[in-house]
């Protein structure tokens, strides 16, 4: 007779065969990843203050925000995309405390 734990590691095998695990990564922590891989590029754009994840009203991701001075013109020189993820451009001014503390990457 089979042991139970010897049907368990069949059974384990067997499963990763048909369903191999798959390279899943929550979308925040792609985000940040994203942030960080383009905080040179994103810095380089004179205004940029911050960057961080852009949320709606329910709280569930939707972008990337960039925060900007004020005083900024030059708003088409920050990209619409960044690696498949929206931009959102706000002015620091329009941004809430809570937004400013958030912020992944700063000057």
């Amino acid at each position: 007779m089979v042991g139970f734990s010897a049907v368990s590691v069949v059974l384990v095998i067997f499963g990763f065969m048909f369903f191999p695990p798959c390279n899943v990564r929550p979308t925040d922590t792609k985000i940040v990843e994203i942030l960080y891989e383009n905080k040179e590029s994103l810095f380089s754009v004179d205004g940029v203050v911050g960057a961080g994840i852009a949320r709606d009203d329910n709280n569930y991701i939707i972008g990337i925000a960039v925060y900007v001075e004020d005083d900024m013109v030059d708003l088409e020189r920050i990209p619409s995309e960044l690696n498949g993820f929206q931009v959102f451009v706000k002015r620091m001014s329009e941004a809430s405390e809570s937004e400013r503390a958030s912020m992944i990457i700063r000057k």
